[in-house]
């Protein structure tokens, strides 16, 4: 955990469950009243579940809260976002009107705003951050955060704080923390399954939350255009490196084919690491301004963090993302390849 500056927590060591929220943390997200959440431009279901578990949770303590979503939405969190009337796209210029900014999932407000923050953007008003992803080369603004890399997802570190504010875990905040958990951990499948996120996992089931019904939002309720997608996106796929990489496009023209979207790109870079001996993978997608984002995945043993940090980006040992400078997802991918060589030992492309 840190807080503002870097500096270490006040704990002192950290259990086996990991760090918990300190008094300050706490203090200050108990001091705004008027507050504005906001996760990663394109939230995934980690971001919105975090945001709306705890924005429910200071509510019911008297707080007027707002969430702001920008980008796009999957669709597939509809059952989260449906419910709810404090959703709202917020743009930067606008925080003013609030009196405290809570990130979720990120660290700085470009994460947000890409388009109208810069990463050296104070916000104009005080921030928290709560984040689960390894701390950014972002300046740091925040009057407090909760950062924890170990966690395997924000949610996890949500919950903790819901738990020391002794908040009531409702039936909304128990569907919004297993999104959060699920989305983050492909379904308790990957390695990033802690101990400490089952035992939560475990511990809400019992508060009476329903993991086949919030698993089945996610991941088992796709419209035909994603479907397509998938299917044109996956015939894109080849193998570099001596067959240990694998990479698959999403481009302009497959979005229009499919009548689909970015949202519906989530989740389709972990096919590149079904095939035995793949060992790292890539999705390449073209964005509505023309950029290509690049998704990571790895087995263990490649650190795709590292590689995406090179490229701008950032995210975990075994997932990361990028954006590219280039328009053109072939020029990309091959500079890409070129950054990967040393990895599979000089391999050719």
């Amino acid at each position: 955990m840190t807080v503002p500056g870097g500096t270490p927590s006040p704990q002192g060591q950290v259990s086996a469950s990991g760090p918990s929220p300190d008094p300050m943390l706490l203090a200050k997200l108990l001091q705004g009243q008027k507050i504005v959440f906001a996760g990663h431009f394109n939230p995934d279901g980690d971001s919105v579940g975090s945001c709306l578990a705890l924005a429910l949770a200071l509510e019911t303590m008297g707080r007027d809260v707002t969430i702001s979503l920008n980008g796009v939405v999957p669709e597939s969190l509809d059952f989260l976002t449906g419910s709810h009337n404090f959703f709202e796209v917020i743009d930067f210029s606008d925080l003013g009107r609030f009196d405290r900014l809570i990130l979720m999932d990120c660290q700085s407000p470009y994460r947000v705003w890409p388009e109208s923050a810069t990463p050296e953007s104070p916000p104009p008003i005080p921030m928290v951050a709560v984040d689960h992803h390894q701390t950014g080369r972002d300046p740091i603004h925040y009057e407090a955060a909760f950062i924890d890399p170990g966690a395997s997802a924000t949610a996890e570190l949500v919950f903790k704080i819901l738990k020391a504010i002794k908040a009531d875990f409702t039936a909304a905040i128990i569907e919004s923390l297993l999104a959060g958990l699920i989305s983050d951990t492909g379904s308790f499948s990957q390695g990033n399954s802690t101990s400490e996120c089952l035992r939560q996992a475990s511990e809400l089931v019992a508060m009476g939350g329903d993991i086949e019904k919030v698993n089945q939002a996610i991941k088992q309720n796709w419209p035909l255009s994603r479907l397509r997608l998938m299917t044109l996106s996956l015939a894109s796929l080849k193998l570099h490196h001596g067959d240990r990489m694998a990479t698959m496009m999403v481009t302009s023209e497959m979005l229009k084919d499919a009548d689909s979207d970015l949202s519906e790109t989530e989740g389709l870079v972990e096919y590149t690491l079904i095939l035995a001996g793949v060992a790292m993978g890539a999705l390449f997608k073209v964005t509505p301004r023309g950029r290509v984002r690049v998704s990571l995945r790895s087995r263990p043993g490649v650190d795709v963090r590292s590689v995406a940090r090179k490229m701008g980006g950032g995210g975990h040992t075994q997932a990361a993302a990028y954006l590219d400078q280039a328009t053109d997802p072939e020029e990309a991918l091959e500079r890409l390849l070129k950054e990967t060589e040393s990895i599979f030992g000089g391999v050719n492309p």
